[in-house]
């Protein structure tokens, strides 16, 4: 189970990843990720998920890191 604090711990990660290792990111402007992060919640899977969670949202935030 992820709490909010998770997702702030998650975000303050992968910015501490986005600023040591860029080039592992498939998206590192915030355009590309913002774009990664609306297809991966538009994706089949995703489309069956009717309630979001925090867990959700830490899995959006990592996903969009690298999804095409």
């Amino acid at each position: 189970m992820k709490t909010r604090d998770d997702v702030v711990l998650t975000l303050k990660s992968l910015l501490a990843d986005l600023s040591r290792d860029r080039s592992s990111w498939e998206n590192p402007s915030l355009e590309r990720y913002l774009d990664a992060m609306a297809a991966w919640l538009d994706s089949a899977r995703m489309r069956n998920t009717e309630k979001p969670s925090w867990e959700l949202i830490c899995e959006m935030l990592e996903a969009a890191k690298v999804y095409e």
